[in-house]
């Protein structure tokens, strides 16, 4: 009966200092990210149809009256 409450009273802190070291490990082992970068415009260019297409979904999306 005693040993019952012994092994977890043991293996407890083990656990927590097994658990830290992976931790460690893991961290040491993690590629830095690189530096971010100014973000960078993309050439804008004219798509002719966009109106036809943005309007076109608007209307799916949010036509509230019946169809004809």
């Amino acid at each position: 009966m005693a040993l019952d409450i012994i092994f977890p009273i043991i293996l407890t802190p083990i656990a927590f200092a097994v658990g830290y070291g992976i931790h460690c490990i893991k961290k040491a082992n993690r590629q830095e990210l690189p530096e971010a970068k100014p973000y960078e415009f993309e050439r804008d260019e004219y798509n002719p149809d966009f109106d036809q297409f943005s309007q076109a979904i608007y209307n799916h999306k949010f036509y509230k009256g019946k169809a004809k």
